[in-house]
């Protein structure tokens, strides 16, 4: 058997009606309940109203995170407001960058000073040091699985980059995936959170640093998040379809912690660093092209984990049909499969090559030299 090892949050809870064991778990924790979240789905809404009313005997804060992916600035301003609140919990409640900014708020509450100070890459970056405030991650989406991992992903403006702040000790303390909570997402969020999943999923099974439980966490949620694609852009209220997404979003995060990335993850990050573009949407335009530069290697893999949708006439390329199925797929929810409404110049494909070197394209299952990921990134751009 092949050594490996196996990171998760400390307990998960999953299904339908689950977030009404939010309460009892964050008093587990103390008193003090900083609940972060995005723009609409909770303040000012009813459900703000009835969950202070689950948690009498708390005295509860509302953070709204700033809109858009993390930043180094987001980040640390939240951070100063929670160290003002002196929070016992975090409650995360959202998408992934509600989840990723209480990450590195649990951090830099305990450790101080500033997010860009535990940045990957950075010069002179230190680890986090040690255990963390606990948090409790809530998705509002099926996408990134930020849930049950222990990186949090932030913008780097001044450098114009994205890098992970990484650590065991960012990991959730209790993590509720309640499907129910992602009835209301639009068609285009549904889209680009779900094809984002469903990269994770593909890269983490090929990845150098795969490993035996995550190819097979992987391969009992793939079907699901195939058929959750396929069926939610027209029937968004299916909540059989959701659970499905959900779990295919769980698994992908504990995946991608478990054994990394790949390319399309690379070039994500790097055009995303310095241009506008969501991160979900990169990720999956940029996989059909990935799949094709990796296909000598990856053509067995791929076989065995599509091996069941395959018919006689695909069978011979799977890479292809995986390929094109993304396409579809992108096609299915009114996305682009290219980024050029983004208006990036193409001149910046060179640097946006050298941009997209990171722990994901560390992952890719083999080395893709500068000049083949300008190429991709031109057939994109």
């Amino acid at each position: 058997m092949i050594p490996f090892s196996l990171e998760m949050p400390r307990a998960v809870h999953f299904g339908t009606g689950v977030l009404r064991k939010l309460p009892e778990t964050a008093r587990e924790l103390g008193s003090r309940v900083m609940i972060l979240t995005g723009s609409r789905w909770l303040q000012g809404s009813p459900r703000e109203a009835a969950l202070r009313g689950a948690m009498s005997g708390c005295t509860v804060e509302v953070l709204r995170c700033a809109p858009g992916e993390p930043s180094v600035r987001s980040v640390d301003e939240a951070a100063a407001a929670a160290s003002a609140f002196r929070p016992d919990v975090l409650v995360a409640i959202g998408g992934g960058s509600v989840l990723d900014t209480a990450k590195a708020v649990s951090a830099l509450v305990r450790h101080q000073g500033s997010a860009e100070r535990f940045l990957e890459g950075f010069p002179g970056s230190q680890p986090v040091p040690g255990p963390c405030l606990p948090w409790i991650g809530v998705p509002t989406t099926s996408g990134t699985g930020a849930e049950a991992t222990k990186n949090a992903v932030i913008k780097s403006e001044a450098a114009g980059v994205k890098r992970s702040m990484r650590s065991r000790h960012l990991l959730a303390h209790t993590v509720l995936v309640d499907p129910e909570l992602t009835l209301s997402l639009p068609a285009e969020v549904t889209g680009t959170s779900g094809l984002d999943a469903f990269t994770q999923l593909v890269e983490a099974y090929v990845s150098r640093s795969t490993t035996p439980p995550v190819r097979s966490l992987v391969r009992g949620a793939f079907a699901g998040m195939w058929e959750a694609l396929e069926g939610l852009c027209r029937s968004p209220g299916d909540i059989a379809l959701r659970e499905k997404a959900s779990y295919g979003s769980f698994v992908s995060g504990v995946a991608l912690a478990n054994a990394g990335l790949g390319a399309a993850h690379g070039f994500a990050a790097a055009v995303g660093g310095a241009y506008d573009v969501p991160h979900g949407l990169a990720c999956a335009v940029f996989l059909p092209h990935v799949l094709e530069a990796n296909r000598e290697v990856i053509q067995a893999d791929v076989a065995e984990l599509v091996g069941s949708f395959l018919g006689a006439k695909d069978a011979a390329d799977p890479v292809g049909w995986l390929a094109a199925g993304a396409q579809r797929f992108l096609g299915a929810y009114g996305l682009p499969t290219d980024l050029r409404r983004f208006s990036i110049p193409p001149e910046k494909a060179g640097e946006l090559a050298e941009k997209s070197s990171g722990s994901s394209m560390r992952g890719n299952p083999r080395e893709l030299s500068i000049e083949e990921r300008k190429q991709i990134l031109l057939r994109v751009l």
